[in-house]
């Protein structure tokens, strides 16, 4: 008895991680590491700390001593292990470790708002599917579930009035200071909702854990620069201007649709279901932050939609699950056999030329809810209770989590886009390499391929930190604003490459400005040239060197 108790719960357990997180393991099925990824340049510092230390100078641009504070290198050091050991299916792992994490404790967060299991799952549910896109291998993997556990424990202080609740919190605080340093000050913001009850004793108790989180935010090797950075790195006009992830949502694209229908939503319910005053602070901030920078989705969805859990603390599936069901008999079994046909064609037609192109995660993904959907068909068959009303939900349950996982492999088997991701500049660069040490480089390359120059050991004039090249972080220069001007034409072209003597210069026809002027100047010479075609355009790639380098 107790051991079918115990395999009865594991497999609850199972089922309940697998539906919460498929959203997720269906998304990464899609993941393409681009030539422009910000990841690129995270595991280059985190290959640095671990072969070299802490940098404190910057060491892979050609710009001499820029003062660095690498407020991601924890980050960076767990994105370059997991590439150096598994590659890509590495970042792929972790993004979904991360990515559960944080909707387990999002699911457990809402049940702890709720007291309610059907909405506290279909709330954590949806949002796990918004989400799912944002976790890409970035250092917000980290710092989200760090910050959905903050919000988990300081409700949990607040309804228990139990101090211990707040003990986690400095050490949140340290690992937050060094996985995510630039959103570090939000771990003392996301307090402030959470002061506003009226209990003296409580307020005592949250000053007091601030205060922890002020001195674990303190461990980390750039001591009070970490802590600040981001007064040195947000509110910069240029960065606003010129990095995508600074813009604000789009209602014009789907996923600002989807913000500010959810937004609507949370309005509604603060409104409507006379929400604690919590809720209504910790959501408005969030909502304001979301509204300015889109970076802020993510928060906005595991944060700023506690009203809705709240707001479904009564809601009751009714006789649709509870019970018998009779009276839905006929539509639950219509539904299995619908999820069991989802399942089976992307089975057959993965089996019939698919399973080759999958790599080996897919492949156990793959193998595993294939046995996933033979187990509700076959297995519990046998004790003929399969089409029972009372068995059904939990099994049409399992076959949509199955079917999620199933489908997005298919699909994943058959994108031909995926599979021809051009790399313009990786080619440049290692035909670079067939001749040149990457030592004896220092290389020109539009600011968003920096971090891939740099993964080959290549020194480069800029990449995608856009806040480490401006003169209040590293001491020097605003370099950020030289390189906008220059790209907008406003810097003559020969006089800025002779002021930085590269000996190399990788431009493709996407900055026409720049290309075509090197394409015409008899001082420079070209030794490398390709072309693609993407889409409806011709992407052509040039390395320039000045005429007199040998």
């Amino acid at each position: 008895m107790i051991e079918k108790f115990l395999l009865s719960r594991i497999t609850r357990c199972v089922l309940t991680v697998a539906f919460l997180t498929a959203g997720v393991a269906y998304w990464q099925q899609f993941f393409v590491l681009i030539e422009t990824a910000d990841t690129f340049f995270a595991m280059n510092l985190g290959r640095y700390v671990l072969e070299h230390g802490i940098p404190h100078v910057d060491p892979f641009t050609i710009h001499e001593n820029l003062q660095l504070v690498a407020q991601q290198w924890l980050s960076g050091v767990f994105f370059w292990e997991a590439y150096k050991n598994l590659g890509v299916n590495g970042l792929l792992l972790l993004d979904w470790i991360c990515g559960a994490v944080a909707i387990l404790i999002y699911w457990r967060l809402c049940l702890l708002v709720s007291k309610n299991k059907i909405s506290a799952l279909a709330t954590a549910f949806i949002v796990g599917l918004l989400v799912s896109t944002m976790f890409l291998p970035r250092p917000q993997i980290f710092s989200t579930p760090i910050f959905v556990a903050e919000i988990f424990f300081l409700e949990k202080f607040t309804r228990t009035g139990d101090a211990k609740f707040l003990l986690p919190l400095p050490f949140l605080s340290t690992l937050l200071i060094n996985f995510h340093a630039a959103v570090w000050l939000m771990s003392l913001v996301l307090c402030l909702p959470f002061l506003f009850v009226r209990n003296v004793r409580h307020v005592k108790f949250l000053f007091a854990a601030m205060a922890g989180i002020i001195l674990g935010g303190l461990i980390n090797p750039y001591g009070v620069d970490a802590m600040t950075y981001v007064l040195r790195s947000y509110g910069i006009s240029l960065i606003n201007a010129y990095v995508p992830e600074m813009f604000a949502p789009s209602a014009q694209d789907l996923q600002g649709k989807i913000f500010y229908a959810t937004e609507a939503a949370v309005i509604f319910t603060l409104a409507k279901f006379n929400a604690p005053w919590r809720y209504v602070f910790l959501s408005g901030g969030i909502i304001f932050l979301a509204i300015m920078h889109t970076r802020n989705l993510i928060l906005f969805y595991f944060l700023a939609t506690l009203p809705i859990a709240y707001a479904a603390r009564n809601f009751s599936a009714g006789k649709f699950f509870a019970g018998d069901g009779r009276q839905n008999f006929g539509t639950l079994t219509l539904m299995f056999f619908v999820m069991l046909f989802a399942n089976t064609v992307p089975v057959i037609k993965t089996l019939d030329g698919g399973l080759d192109a999958l790599s080996l995660p897919l492949k156990i993904a793959f193998t595993a809810a294939t046995l996933f959907m033979l187990y509700n068909l076959l297995v519990v068959r046998r004790d003929g209770r399969i089409l029972h009303p009372t068995i059904l939900p939990r099994k049409i349950l399992s076959l949509f989590v199955s079917a999620i996982i199933l489908g997005g492999i298919f699909m994943t088997t058959t994108d031909t886009e995926k599979k021809s991701q051009p790399l313009t500049h990786t080619n440049a660069i290692e035909f670079l390499l067939r001749t040149e040490r990457p030592e004896n480089i220092s290389l020109y390359v539009s600011q968003g391929y920096g971090g891939l120059a740099g993964s080959y050991g290549i020194r480069y004039y800029i990449d995608s930190r856009s806040e480490v090249f401006f003169a209040v972080n590293n001491g020097r220069k605003d370099i950020f604003a030289e390189y906008v001007d220059f790209i907008n034409g406003k810097l003559n072209c020969k006089d800025f490459f002779a002021c930085y003597d590269f000996t190399h210069i990788i431009i493709t026809n996407d900055s026409p400005f720049i290309f075509n002027a090197l394409s015409r100047d008899k001082n420079f010479r070209v030794i490398y040239e390709s072309e693609h075609v993407d889409g409806c355009d011709v992407v052509r790639c040039k390395i320039f060197v000045p005429k007199g380098r040998d």
